[in-house]
């Protein structure tokens, strides 16, 4: 139990009533269904012998990798880098409820390559929603607004301790579900809940600022992963950690192949903090893979600005090949990319 559990009532009480005008619609009746069917499947696939086909029709269905153009591509990448043997290992660690959580949470990402925190907290959400909820941008987004007291929102990637106390606050937060006669409160009935208070909070302009709080803390992964999925949404092959180069090891990559021409590719680099001489080292090695087409440095304003003061006294094939992507600007990309991929997914174009 979180002890500490604090929270802005005020705030609390406008979240209750924005949930309560949605629970009387038919999309809340439906937002239900769905999870009770998606518990249905993520346990199914807990109790058998996970081989490869159950594990991509796993991967395929998880809301985490919605903005993935090839879900396939993706479940086979995460068997390559892994070792089927060691992936079913694993997962059959993380499904067996021995130890909290939080535990099992941490041991999984730190052996098997390829997931994120929001891919392993969806999966044991749906495998044990009593004890167990996601973590992902809108719930962070929802706590942050809530003023949730004693978790790490801010964080993209938590440790099983915080993983356990996320899933603490979220039991405490079914509490008032459950006082407003909410039936089956579970902590995937929670995450609904907090995707519907995100969802409200974004139409607020006064709020957007409590929302995407300009702090500075490391970010790194989680621009990197949402760069690579924004790619893979637009129809790109895309690695990421990607070795490029002789010495280069570039964040994300992405590639087209255009017909018997070949391919090009576009290379992005994540600058939160770090030298800068570094990264144009990295970034000059990059240029020598004859694909690369555009060297793209992410940052901040403050940081962008001081690179590229860098960059302006390097060559000219260096200079023309080199542009910036503000963090924010690639934040509200993949919020409004995400936005359309959830559309997109209710008209069922492509049945389960």
């Amino acid at each position: 139990m979180n002890k500490d559990f604090k929270f802005n009532e005020q705030k609390l009480k406008k979240a209750l009533e924005f949930f309560r005008r949605y629970s009387q619609g038919s999309a809340f009746q439906e937002g239900v269904k769905e999870r009770n069917e998606r518990k249905q499947f993520f346990q199914r696939i807990a109790q058998e012998e996970l081989n490869e086909f159950n594990f991509s029709e796993m991967i395929k269905k998880l809301w985490a990798v919605r903005m993935f153009g090839n879900k396939q591509h993706l479940a086979d990448k995460i068997i390559k880098y892994n070792g089927f043997d060691n992936l079913a290992r694993e997962f059959a660690h993380l499904v067996k409820k021995e130890g909290t959580p939080g535990e099992r949470y941490e041991r999984f990402l730190q052996n098997v390559k390829g997931f994120g925190p929001a891919m392993v907290t969806e999966i044991l959400c749906h495998i044990e929603p009593q004890h167990a909820g996601i973590w992902n941008d809108r719930a962070r987004q929802s706590l942050d607004w809530l003023e949730v007291k004693g978790v790490p929102f801010h964080k993209y990637k938590i440790s099983g301790e915080e993983y356990d106390l996320f899933n603490d606050t979220l039991v405490e937060l079914s509490k008032f579900l459950i006082q407003e006669n909410y039936q089956n409160v579970d902590l995937i009935f929670v995450d609904l809940f907090l995707w519907k208070v995100s969802g409200e909070i974004t139409k607020f302009p006064e709020e957007r600022e409590i929302i995407t709080p300009q702090k500075r803390y490391s970010k790194h992964d989680e621009i990197r992963d949402k760069v690579a999925e924004i790619g893979s949404w637009l129809g790109f092959e895309v690695e990421k950690e990607k070795l490029i180069a002789s010495g280069a090891k570039v964040d994300v990559i992405w590639q087209a192949k255009i017909a018997n021409l070949g391919a090009v590719s576009y290379v992005f680099e994540v600058q939160d903090r770090g030298s800068i001489d570094s990264l144009i080292v990295n970034l000059q090695k990059a240029q020598m893979n004859k694909t690369v087409q555009k060297l793209i440095i992410i940052s901040d304003e403050e940081q962008l600005s001081k690179i590229q003061k860098e960059i302006d006294a390097m060559p000219e094939n260096f200079r023309k090949a080199t542009t910036f992507w503000d963090i924010s600007d690639v934040e509200n990309t993949y919020q409004n990319l995400e936005q359309v991929a959830s559309s997109i997914t209710k008209l069922h174009l492509i049945e389960d």
